[in-house]
């Protein structure tokens, strides 16, 4: 992998003085997340899914694309790994907040090991920090950006990655401490690009953080969050192209956003 253009793509400052290794992830972690969006257009596509280096490299860096977590994760952990990480692949259950549960461990999270210590630098997640999350046992070391306020705590055996919402924590995901090969999720990737009840069947994603919050796209409209809260502009056959290119640097035609969606 060609490490000197992801840098350029991510506009890295190999000069840039870090005061420690955490902080070079941070810092990694948030251009990495605020440059290449985790979407879902192959699915929608039905273009097959390759987690390979090369086939990667080409769609993130050539093509100006993102990708699911099986994608950006992979991706980003070779990248930290050409920078001398530690990383790791961690079966994850998502959790919905009405108490659902996605398929067990169809979440492929990316943890960074430094000088014993783990981090949750999971740049494959809709929503997520743009900085990594230490995992403690107690939960006080929590992570603030424009989206919100994090943690990654550990209880019976998880990782537990939570968002304070409405006054509580709320589990975002819980990973096996385990780590896991890649292989170790062929099936999911599978059941994620090819299952009618897949969320990435169902449903067009497209999202990226900003300075000032997100911006999501849906098939059905594009959500902007910033400081003064979220504004939304309905996807059209018309715009969704121009959309986008705009906010996502995004040059493709998706045949589902070529004609409206039925009520």
């Amino acid at each position: 992998m060609d490490t000197q253009k992801v840098d350029r793509k991510l506009e890295v400052d190999e000069q840039k003085h870090f005061n420690n290794r955490i902080d070079a992830l941070d810092y990694y972690t948030r251009q990495f997340m605020q440059h290449v969006p985790f979407e879902n257009l192959d699915v929608q596509n039905g273009v097959t899914i390759s987690t390979d280096l090369d086939d990667l490299y080409h769609k993130i860096v050539e093509q100006g694309r993102g990708g699911y977590c099986y994608e950006v994760n992979t991706f980003f952990s070779a990248y930290l790994e050409s920078k001398g990480y530690e990383t790791h692949f961690l079966p994850a259950t998502i959790h919905t907040p009405d108490g659902g549960r996605s398929l067990e461990d169809s979440h492929m999270t990316l943890a960074v090991v430094i000088d014993g210590e783990t981090y949750i630098a999971d740049v494959g997640f809709g929503d997520l920090p743009v900085k990594a999350i230490h995992v403690t046992d107690d939960g006080h070391d929590t992570v603030q950006d424009v989206n919100g306020k994090y943690r990654a705590i550990r209880e019976e055996g998880m990782i537990h990655v939570q968002k304070w919402v409405d006054d509580e924590w709320q589990t975002k995901f819980a990973a096996k401490a385990q780590p896991q090969a890649l292989n170790y999720f062929d099936d999911v990737l599978e059941y994620n690009q090819h299952d009618p009840e897949s969320h990435f069947v169902k449903s067009v994603i497209v999202t990226m953080p900003t300075e000032t919050g997100r911006v999501t796209m849906s098939q059905n409209n594009l959500t902007v969050t910033d400081e003064e809260g979220k504004h939304k502009t309905p996807v059209t056959p018309d715009n969704y192209q121009q959309l986008l290119q705009k906010h996502f640097g995004i040059n493709l035609t998706v045949p589902r956003l070529e004609k409206p969606e039925k009520e």
